[in-house]
């Protein structure tokens, strides 16, 4: 029953953990550059969506806090307007990430390009975003709405066993 408990336990904690910046959906280089883009939620949905980007010297991998990262945002249809973002270190939870929070209007392929610039050097990248009409969050939640009802199966499936192997041991003859 110990073990039981552990592992809903680690499996609740696993659920909920995310990182600091989402899921990586691009590792590009770009003249002096390495842009890394990571999306939250991990698979991008209509609404609000969290885009961070992280800036690395091209030789040296070390991480550039001072670059000025934008991200325009076009869909394949022209009656919707590019979304354009200008990332900030200023609500990242990871200091090393610039992000800023985009709201995706429709589902489809959406063209990124992300423009760097730092100390007179610029570099663009580009990458395509599949906006879908659902969120991966709903699987989520419906993961913890039927977590009690689990357990409590569970716990009565069990409880029943002990109780059957007790009327066992108490008619069977000796």
């Amino acid at each position: 029953m110990r073990r039981l408990i552990v592992a809903l336990v680690v499996a609740c904690a696993a659920a909920a953990a995310h990182a600091d910046g989402g899921r990586l959906q691009m590792r590009q280089g770009a003249g002096p550059f390495v842009v890394s883009l990571f999306t939250t939620p991990e698979s991008p949905a209509v609404g609000p969506a969290d885009l961070s980007v992280m800036v690395e010297e091209q030789g040296s991998g070390s991480v550039l806090l001072d670059a000025d990262v934008s991200v325009t945002l076009t869909s394949g249809d022209d009656r919707i307007a590019p979304v354009i973002a200008h990332l900030s270190h200023a609500h990242a939870t990871n200091r090393l990430l610039e992000d800023a929070i985009v709201q995706l209007p429709r589902a489809g392929r959406w063209h990124a390009v992300i423009h760097v610039s730092e100390a007179g050097r610029e570099a663009s990248v580009t990458t395509v975003l599949t906006v879908a009409n659902y969120s991966a969050r709903r699987g989520t939640v419906s993961f913890f709405a039927l977590l009690p009802v689990c357990v409590i199966a569970l716990f009565t499936w069990v409880e029943v066993a002990k109780r059957r192997a007790r009327r066992r041991k108490v008619f069977t003859p000796a």
